[in-house]
């Protein structure tokens, strides 16, 4: 079997009945893997619906360090 496409979609639940969506599709090429693309596909929706949060920056070394 050939796959010539991959399609990922995800929603999240916004609360107070709204939801926001997104889905991606990839055209594969012969040297393409399907099962990478469809884990780069995932990992593309979930940074993009559920964006990692930054480290707090700490304040507290620079007020410690005396140079």
């Amino acid at each position: 079997m050939k796959i010539e496409t991959i399609t990922y979609k995800r929603v999240k639940n916004l609360g107070n009945f709204q939801s926001e969506t997104m889905e991606v599709t990839a055209v594969l090429d012969q040297y393409d893997e399907p099962d990478r693309v469809s884990e780069q596909l995932r990992e593309l929706v979930k940074n993009q619906l559920f964006p990692p949060t930054p480290a707090p920056i700490s304040t507290e070394s620079a007020e410690t360090d005396n140079f």
